[in-house]
């Protein structure tokens, strides 16, 4: 009771910081990343109004209204807020559980730890990690009514957080990989599962790892009628080729392709992830990155969530922002890395990731840049910076990594004219930072403050609030 007590007094704290800005920021003499081509824009005042850019100019012709929040901003740089493509907020388990007839025994189904009684909680610990980081739009990837909720309550400016695009809940085989998810078996069954989340506003619909070829396919018609981009895994009866010929609009976590790599007439089937690891066949690689950027697909390669748990100081300190219920439920759904034993998160294994990621790359195929967070290794927030360094090891210009990540992330989600750039007329999502982030990418890291949503808030205001939120966890 004591700790939901400080919870309280921490969330009713936020109300009055929320609304104490409603006059307009100006960044004074900046240096300007505006990320619309490799560029600096020195000595420039950006103006930012309702939440929308409203002038960048150069600071000795600028005009500032005159009730504005001056920034002194010289020897600083301003880039757009960053966008994690991959993310799970908690879901309220409510209305999930559902019965299925389990057509192959063999099978599992296991409870996902991202359904919790204490969504509200954890969902606004989540949404400062991120905001802290430099994080101001996710894209949600396991949609529910609990997450919709908050998302209009970030946009409307009751709830403190990054902007949300949520797609629709994980639609699965039988029985599904994980507890209340979708099932999809048949072409009815496709049908008013794209059309439900048509309905519900969601931005794309998820297919996921068990579905079947013919349940796959009929998902694929029913979208394409509907106007619904699919994303998401690459189901096993599918492939990667599959994947590739039905034009998924987004492939997550390079799923299939660990399978497509494997010798001629040494089939995937039965394998373990360390003799796929083991057996892959680069020669094979090179053709299938060209298809995949024939096919027009994005992908979401979240190299960050094989990462296996650390033990220095830093990490422990960032991890102790995080609810630690969360970390001990998402231990038990994925006990191979939280004991540091899964072998895509060995150096060999990550080499091997860092390689895919390298040809996807130079063959110009489409990326985004996305965590899959929370998971043991990943945290978030902090991770998507080791998803930037994961890029820039695979071959990028700081750049590149940093547009998978802003402008790229925008054209995806068809919001160009939203996001992602700085730019008269587009959000006033803007990251304020000490060093040039186009001359070293961890220099994204170096925040001074954080805007969205129309609001100012320095890095030591963010940071206050995270360790006030840490000691709720204490009591």
């Amino acid at each position: 009771m004591r700790t939901l007590k400080l919870l309280a007094i921490f969330c009713l704290g936020l109300a009055p910081w929320l609304n104490a800005q409603e006059r307009a920021v100006a960044f004074i003499d900046v240096s300007v990343v505006p990320m619309d081509r490799e560029r600096v824009l020195p000595h420039q005042t950006v103006v930012v109004v309702d939440g929308r850019i409203t002038q960048v100019a150069p600071a000795s012709t600028s005009k500032v209204p005159h009730d504005a929040q001056q920034i002194d901003a010289s020897g600083k740089f301003l880039m757009p807020g960053l966008a994690d493509m991959h993310v799970h907020f908690m879901r309220s388990p409510a209305g999930e559980s559902q019965p299925f007839r389990a057509t192959d025994s063999s099978l599992q189904t296991t409870r996902p730890a991202s359904a919790s009684a204490d969504y509200e909680r954890e969902n606004e610990a989540f949404a400062l990690l991120f905001l802290a980081n430099g994080i101001t739009t996710v894209r949600n990837m396991w949609g529910n009514p609990a997450i919709d909720a908050f998302a209009k309550a970030v946009d409307s400016h009751r709830a403190l957080g990054p902007h949300i695009y949520s797609v629709g809940p994980i639609n699965d085989g039988n029985p599904p990989v994980w507890e209340g998810s979708r099932v999809v078996e048949t072409q009815q069954q496709a049908v008013e599962a794209v059309r439900s989340d048509k309905r519900a506003g969601y931005i794309a619909f998820k297919v996921y790892s068990r579905l079947s070829k013919e349940a796959y396919n009929a998902i694929i018609a029913a979208a394409r009628k509907e106007g619904l981009p699919v994303v998401g895994h690459v189901p096993s009866a599918v492939g990667l080729s599959g994947a590739i010929a039905a034009r998924q609009d987004s492939i997550e976590h390079l799923t299939g392709f660990l399978d497509a790599l494997q010798p001629e007439g040494s089939p995937a089937q039965g394998k373990s992830i360390s003799e796929l690891l083991r057996d892959v066949d680069l020669t094979k690689l090179p053709p299938i990155v060209q298809a995949i950027k024939a096919a027009d697909i994005w992908n979401c390669p979240t190299l960050v969530v094989n990462d296996l748990p650390r033990t220095e100081a830093t990490w422990l300190d960032e991890r102790s922002f995080v609810p630690p219920s969360l970390i001990v439920r998402y231990a038990g759904m994925y006990p191979d890395r939280a004991a540091s034993v899964d072998p895509r998160g060995t150096p060999q294994g990550r080499a091997l990731y860092v390689t895919m990621l390298n040809a996807l790359h130079a063959g110009g195929a489409h990326l985004l840049l996305g965590t899959d967070t929370p998971k043991p290794g990943t945290l978030p927030g902090f991770s998507l910076h080791d998803e930037l360094k994961y890029f820039v090891a695979a071959g990028m210009r700081p750049y590149e990594a940093i547009r998978a990540g802003t402008v790229d992330a925008a054209k995806f989600l068809h919001q160009e004219n939203t996001f992602g750039a700085v730019a008269v007329g587009l959000r006033g999502d803007l990251l304020l930072v000490a060093a040039n982030p186009l001359e070293d990418v961890t220099n994204v890291s170096k925040l001074a403050g954080v805007m969205v949503n129309g609001h100012w808030y320095t890095q030591k205001e963010l940071h206050d609030r995270l360790n006030s939120l840490r000691a709720t966890y204490r009591q």
